[in-house]
């Protein structure tokens, strides 16, 4: 397994020898990654997590009563 030092000199490799409008590409999607990153540490919240709310809340959810505003 690759160093993140390892990591940095390919990528950096790999980027040199690109045409510039591919090297665009590579940055905008590198920040896309890096704001993915931070909308999911902002909101701490998983998907296993919402699934085990949804499972909890399902006893709630899924009663006769609620049955009437079904369409």
């Amino acid at each position: 397994m690759l160093t993140l030092k390892q990591y940095e000199r390919e990528l950096i490799r790999v980027v040199n020898n690109l045409p510039e409008d591919k090297v665009i590409e590579v940055i905008d999607f590198a920040r896309f990654l890096k704001s993915q990153k931070s909308i999911r540490s902002k909101s701490q919240i998983d998907e296993s997590s919402l699934l085990m709310q949804q499972r909890s809340l399902g006893k709630i959810w899924d009663s006769p009563e609620e049955d009437i505003y079904d369409l």
